[in-house]
């Protein structure tokens, strides 16, 4: 059987409004009623059906997470003592730098914890045992559907249940709490990545375990850069004579300063390859590529003997191209 809470698409904290509220989504979109030619919108039904009736009773909904859902058909059950805790998701900023080399930071976690009151019993001090009022202590109750005796789903067929619940966490054996998790963030980091660890999420009910803390990421982007994938793309200006006679230039990578040979007669939009000098791979070893696109930079306000020995250029170098061919001004 599928958890009663993942059924109607709530956290195991959630509040009885918020329950019954979930449940009356679904039940319009699911109903019978609706869905005429959907063959497994009944079953499907009767699902949240059981489910809004376990959770929106505060003795049963205590049972169960007490119990973890019953036994399936193929006879597996659930984890022994109290149900597992939902997972916590919380997002994290990171700049450009950080994502790419990596780094340690501490997150504030909000989360359900075993409550200290009653020591994650759900029972107040001194309370006792009384029988079940939903059974009458018998701990099994009549089914009309099936005409046949069914566990009773108040007390899970223990005939009793706890006099008087916890006042601090309303019987649940949880409350809200904060604490600070130290969390290792792998360089290669990218927006939307997922870092799960691994029993850090809200505590189950009654002694039940965590779940874990899911750290989503969100890197600001870098005015010097454009990431795709493990690669980075990037642009260098060059003078009028690097273009021409070529040279050595310097390019800041994202471990420092990279050396570019471009060739004479290197073209404004010219893009180059350096190899394992881009992004960290999460998956595997070796890095991705960094493309780095020239940009020649023509000089302005140039002054008169300047301009003098561009024209003394002009006369040597091969002439403008396209300057002889048809329709040319220069014909």
């Amino acid at each position: 059987m599928r958890d009663y809470y993942a059924v109607l698409g709530v956290e195991a904290g959630a509040t009885a409004v918020q329950i019954r509220r979930a449940y009356q989504r679904l039940a319009r979109r699911y109903s019978p009623d609706v869905n005429f030619w959907e063959h497994d919108a009944r079953a499907l039904f009767e699902e949240i059906a059981e489910a809004y009736r376990i959770l929106s009773d505060p003795t049963a909904r205590s049972v169960y997470d007490r119990r973890g859902p019953r036994p399936a058909a193929d006879g597996r059950i659930g984890p022994a003592g109290g149900r597992r805790g939902d997972d916590v998701h919380v997002p994290v900023e990171l700049s450009f730098p950080q994502a790419m080399a990596g780094v340690e930071v501490d997150v504030p976690v909000d989360r359900l914890s075993a409550c200290s009151i009653c020591r994650a019993t759900g029972a107040a001090a001194g309370a006792e045992a009384v029988a079940c009022s939903h059974c009458g202590g018998l701990g099994t109750i009549w089914n009309d559907s099936s005409r046949v005796a069914a566990v009773c789903p108040a007390c899970d067929g223990a005939g009793t249940r706890v006099s008087e619940p916890c006042r601090a966490c309303r019987g649940r054996g949880v409350s809200p709490s904060r604490a600070t998790v130290h969390v290792v963030l792998p360089p290669g980091l990218d927006t939307g990545a997922q870092l799960r660890v691994p029993g850090e999420g809200h505590s189950g009910p009654f002694g039940g375990p965590r779940g874990d803390l899911i750290v989503s990421t969100r890197v600001h982007e870098d005015p010097r850069y454009v990431r795709k994938g493990d690669n980075l793309y990037c642009e260098v200006p060059l003078t009028l004579m690097e273009a021409v006679l070529g040279g050595k230039v310097q390019v800041r990578g994202i471990d420092g300063v990279v050396d570019l040979v471009v060739p004479a007669g290197t073209q404004s939009g010219q893009s180059f390859r350096l190899r394992g000098k881009g992004v960290r791979r999460l998956t595997g070893e070796g890095r991705g590529d960094l493309y780095v696109t020239t940009r020649v930079e023509i000089p302005r306000d140039v002054d008169p003997r300047a301009q003098e020995l561009f024209r003394e250029l002009a006369r040597l170098l091969p002439g403008r191209p396209g300057a002889t061919s048809p329709g040319s001004a220069r014909e």
